[in-house]
């Protein structure tokens, strides 16, 4: 049985992807799910799936967030855990074309949208001094890529999580951040089929030799959010089938075969 069973956790970003997955996991180890999303018709069916809750947010809209974090204290009951894992995607580009309404965009949602929802729900594990929060970083948060907003964005959530931990730490609230690689969602997918991405060229440079399956990713975030991570707090999990260990490989000839 679960060391969090039948305790509430949210999930922003719930309607799909990392979030799906994560939700179903984490209702399978009998945590109560709140999908969080603007897409409320997907929140719904993962809802569905998982036996939880699904109410829409903006995570570009504060007074949106507030309303997400009341709801789910008033309605559905204390709130022990939370995931954010919504956020926008960009295309690589040339920083000199970096549209300045996108860039906020961007930068609002990923960023000041963890913040705010870190803090709105937050305040109330404060006062029962239990929590455990993950928010989703990403490895572009941790290298340079032409990902110029996304992976600013990401580097922010990557402090900010550290930071939160060590200000609530001493309250029992736990922060850390999962880092995935390129991981298989309908996204990646979609943008494979149109041509825009070479899943052999990223194949080639993971040390698995494969892509994270969304599934992976939920498990890291189940990991992190349960008692058996009781003393990680302010650190990142990596989720990536070892593309940063194997960067600089590719100087090297790349990554080698398995031998016979």
């Amino acid at each position: 049985m679960s060391d969090r069973t039948g305790r509430i956790v949210a999930i922003t970003g719930g309607a799909g992807g990392i979030g799906e997955a994560a939700a179903t996991k984490l209702a399978a180890e009998g945590w109560r799910v709140v999908v969080l999303d603007r897409n409320m018709d997907g929140a719904r069916r993962v809802a569905d799936l998982c036996g939880g809750t699904a109410r829409e947010i903006d995570l570009a809209d504060r007074d949106s967030i507030e309303a997400a974090a009341s709801f789910v204290e008033r309605e559905i009951g204390p709130c022990y855990g939370l995931v954010t894992v919504g956020a926008l995607l960009e295309d690589p580009h040339r920083p000199e074309d970096v549209a300045p309404d996108a860039l906020r965009e961007i930068l609002t949602v990923n960023v000041d949208g963890t913040f705010l929802t870190a803090t709105a729900f937050g305040r109330a594990m404060l006062e029962r001094k239990a929590g455990s929060i993950v928010t989703l970083g990403s490895i572009v948060g941790l290298n340079s890529t032409p990902l110029f907003a996304y992976g600013t964005s990401k580097a922010a959530v990557i402090n900010l999580s550290r930071s939160l931990a060590v200000a609530w730490g001493r309250a029992g609230i736990r922060v850390n951040t999962i880092c995935p690689g390129p991981t298989l969602t309908s996204a990646l997918l979609a943008s494979y089929a149109r041509g825009d991405r070479d899943p052999a060229a990223r194949i080639r440079q993971t040390a698995l030799g494969r892509i994270v399956e969304p599934s992976e990713v939920a498990d890291g975030i189940c990991f992190l959010l349960s008692d058996r991570a009781s003393a990680i707090t302010g650190t990142e999990l990596t989720v990536d089938c070892g593309i940063t260990a194997a960067q600089m490989w590719n100087l090297y000839n790349g990554v080698p075969e398995a031998r016979a």
